[in-house]
């Protein structure tokens, strides 16, 4: 898969094509420092100064870059494939190693990133399950009629999912165009770790409906192994 940028954001990272090694590698370091910690207007307005340019030139190449950055963790791109999207892009070839190593190092952490934002349904967390036998009645002295109560909890992210409209703008042409950007880094390793809701469902079966959905579960995951789901799983 290969990524293709409109021509208003190869417009806007046409400003990098331009500039040397040690430019871009100040704007790969402002561009992660955009995904975790949002616009840093002060940190935009320096750069401008140095090369002269607006500060809306800076700010939409930071987030074209980002841009170009998440479209290749959102897909899962490779090497191979992530560096001939840079190439339509119009970056050189010693700029294309540059950006490449960036998308290594951080591909991991973003992906993690992206899954959280986008992750809506509940995840497994625990499961206790207590064993029960009912021995008499009012109708019935001499009873064995065994149950299972289970304890399921899961944890639902809070809404950190919702994506960010970021606009480009051109002052040439006042053109706008919608990039959407997920919410930042930091946003998805705050929901990671503690803005989660916990659940807990209280369920009841008896031994017959609970070895059913046992035999279930193991036909399910024996199913999740096969080559097909395989397939599956790689063309999505």
């Amino acid at each position: 898969m290969i990524i293709f940028l409109s021509e208003l954001q190869k417009e806007h990272l046409d400003i990098l094509h331009k500039q040397s090694l040690q430019v871009l590698v100040d704007f790969c370091k402002l561009t992660i420092d955009y995904l975790n910690n949002g616009v840093n207007s002060e940190k935009c307005t320096v750069a401008a100064e140095k090369l002269g340019l607006p500060l809306t030139y800076i700010q939409n190449l930071i987030q074209a870059l980002a841009y170009l950055i998440l479209e290749g963790c959102k897909h899962n791109l490779s090497d191979t494939d992530f560096k001939s999207s840079l190439a339509l892009a119009g970056f050189s070839n010693e700029h294309q190693q540059v950006l490449l190593k960036l998308y290594i190092t951080k591909k991991d952490e973003l992906s993690s990133a992206l899954n959280i934002l986008q992750q809506k349904d509940p995840s497994y967390q625990d499961l206790t399950w207590r064993f029960e036998v009912q021995m008499a009645s009012r109708r019935c002295n001499h009873m064995i009629k065994p149950m299972i109560t289970l304890n399921l909890v899961v944890t639902i992210p809070k809404n950190f999912g919702q994506n960010v409209d970021y606009k480009y703008k051109d002052d040439k042409k006042n053109s706008l165009t919608s990039v959407q950007i997920n919410s930042s880094i930091q946003n998805a390793k705050t929901a990671s770790q503690c803005q989660r809701l916990i659940n807990h469902f209280l369920l009841q079966c008896d031994l017959p409906n609970l070895i059913h959905l046992t035999n279930k579960l193991e036909q399910a995951l024996k199913e999740s192994k096969s080559q097909h789901v395989r397939k599956v799983q790689r063309a999505l």
